[in-house]
């Protein structure tokens, strides 16, 4: 594959990884405001969908150096250690700014807000040597049964919190697919095209109606969380429904992302950066007096502005170039650039 090639694919996954960690913060900006509005509720359902299905089917894509040696090594150093690193910042950083002083070992065991994506990501990679073992078909089988018989296990009061147990399992298809997409030959090369873009628009465009009018209740919540216990067998249903609507709508979404560089791509490929520090600024502002008396459609239209604010700061150069003069942090925590070579 030649260099221009290269440098197109390189640029495709990383404006993608770019919109993808906006709709995260976005997300995480209008969670508690999200039962204002049943518009309001549906957009944030609507990007539940599919950013983190998408985000995890990104990160099995790029997960295809098991069979080397250091892989565990790298992922308890590149992966756990971070985990328990900002669990920790985050766990004082909550006990500050909310006036807690209890400190517990049991903290680790239960992952602070977008920490369990991490702690989840430890267990996908080590999941992942066996599962490849097995065929695609019986793979993806497997382990969508994992994700639909969690919920099964509502036994256990808070077993869709311990270890993000949960979360992982529900989710864990999504990576799985994504490493078995990378063994094929440019498998996003049939979605990039004009074809592909309308049905996409037109996917898409239904999702977010259909959000309005049949996931306007927050009793989807959770289940879109992937934390939700079965209340009944209508439930089991439920994630069935989830899984078939949220793989369309990440191709869909995949379709429409473009593969030439721009201004945003730098920022997709420190996308890491805005997962791990956004939630400072944010859990700062809703302590503030304004974000908690918002009530007018300029309130929540700034919640857009600060979220582009939030993902263009904690994404910038300028954080890259901090953390790299603090030792040993910018070796841990930057993400390597995407490239079509690094199988």
């Amino acid at each position: 594959m030649s260099t221009g090639q290269t440098n197109k694919r390189t640029a495709y996954f990383d404006n993608a990884k770019f919109v993808l960690i906006f709709l995260v913060v976005f997300g995480h900006t209008i969670s508690p405001y999200r039962t204002e509005t049943s518009e309001l509720l549906s957009v944030y359902h609507f990007i539940f969908i599919f950013h983190m299905p998408v985000f995890i089917l990104l990160a099995g894509y790029f997960s295809k150096n098991f069979h080397k040696k250091g892989y565990y090594k790298k992922t308890f150093t590149k992966v756990l250690l971070p985990y328990l690193i900002f669990q920790t910042v985050y766990t004082f950083f909550y006990n500050f700014i909310y006036g807690v002083d209890t400190y517990s070992v049991d903290y680790y065991l239960v992952p602070r807000w977008a920490m369990w994506f991490l702690l989840s990501l430890v267990f996908w990679k080590l999941m992942l040597p066996y599962f490849a073992k097995l065929k695609p078909s019986i793979g993806m089988t497997v382990s969508i049964l994992l994700g639909l018989l969690v919920g099964l296990f509502n036994f256990y009061d808070g077993i869709e919190d311990f270890l993000s147990i949960s979360r992982m399992l529900v989710f864990f298809p999504f990576f799985l697919l994504g490493y078995y997409l990378s063994q094929r030959e440019n498998p996003f090369g049939l979605l990039v095209t004009p074809v592909g873009r309308v049905l996409s628009v037109v996917i898409l465009l239904c999702t977010l109606i259909g959000s309005y009018y049949f996931l306007n209740d927050t009793q989807y919540t959770e289940m879109l969380y992937g934390t939700k216990m079965y209340d009944s067998f209508s439930d089991f249903y439920i994630r069935i429904a989830h899984y078939v609507f949220a793989f369309i709508v990440s191709f869909a979404f995949m379709a429409l992302i473009p593969s030439k560089r721009s201004i945003f791509t730098g920022i997709g490929q420190r996308s890491l950066y805005v997962y791990l520090l956004h939630g400072f600024f944010l859990k700062w502002f809703f302590t503030t007096d304004y974000a908690q008396t918002m009530q007018t459609v300029s309130d929540f239209a700034f919640l857009t502005l600060l979220s582009i604010a939030i993902t263009l700061l904690t994404g910038s150069k300028l954080v890259d170039i901090v953390l790299s003069k603090i030792k040993g942090m910018k070796r841990l925590f930057r993400p390597k650039n995407v490239t079509a070579s690094s199988k």
